[in-house]
């Protein structure tokens, strides 16, 4: 069963991005040294999904630099000159999980921004999250959530710092807090039950560029 993954950087304060999407104040990957925990968790997952702003973002900036995943974009606009790993939609989100199950994906990378990311928070469809505080406060700027939530508890499972300061915390939900869709198929219902039973058993749109910016070195072309 596909699990939403909520992969991002975050300002002590909350911000994914300037109130102009600037992202200048994230630190940068190291080709050849810190990346953050970042490679190890873009080759954990099987795809991508974003929103249109974040797309447009992202491809002012430079090559495509999410290379050998299928990404999934959500636009009601065509797509100029997409990347061949890129698939627009306009799917609900629970539609689309079970397209992402006829392909077999297991693990999907929730980029951003803070708006789609907040849609999938409202519906309960965010199985873990990996928040990157980064040592800055911002003042004001895009939040890590742009739209209301829902209350949710969470399990913390690891955390790593760096010595720049930066701290990487990975969540995943509580078995206290069940998936909110109304339709849920019995496929992704016995799915969620599982995950949560295994953890009970362990003691558009504003957008905004998320981790991997964090930010990705013009050396390192390869992805």
């Amino acid at each position: 069963m596909v699990e939403i993954v909520y992969y991002v950087a975050t300002s002590l304060d909350g911000f994914i991005a300037t109130l102009d999407g600037g992202i200048d104040w994230l630190p940068r990957l190291d080709p050849e040294g810190e990346d953050f925990g970042y490679r190890s968790f873009y080759e954990s997952v099987d795809g991508l999904i974003m929103g249109r702003l974040t797309y447009d973002k992202i491809r002012r900036h430079a090559a495509w630099p999410y290379p050998r995943k299928p990404c999934w974009v959500f636009t009601h606009r065509p797509l100029e000159a997409e990347p061949p790993e890129v698939i627009s939609t306009s799917l609900p989100l629970i539609k689309l999980l079970m397209e992402m199950e006829r392909y077999k994906l297991k693990r999907i990378f929730l980029v951003g921004g803070g708006n789609l990311a907040s849609q999938f928070q409202r519906e309960g469809l965010i199985g873990e999250y990996n928040i990157a505080l980064v040592p800055v406060l911002l003042g004001t700027g895009m939040p890590l959530f742009s739209g209301p939530g829902e209350f949710e508890r969470l399990k913390l499972l690891d955390t790593r710092s760096f010595a720049t300061g930066e701290v990487l915390m990975r969540y995943r939900r509580s078995a206290l807090s069940p998936p909110r869709l109304k339709t849920i198929p019995p496929a992704i219902t016995r799915h969620l039950r599982q995950v949560a039973a295994d953890d009970v058993r362990e003691p558009e749109e504003v957008e905004a560029l998320s981790a991997p910016s964090l930010v990705i070195d013009e050396r390192d072309r390869s992805g």
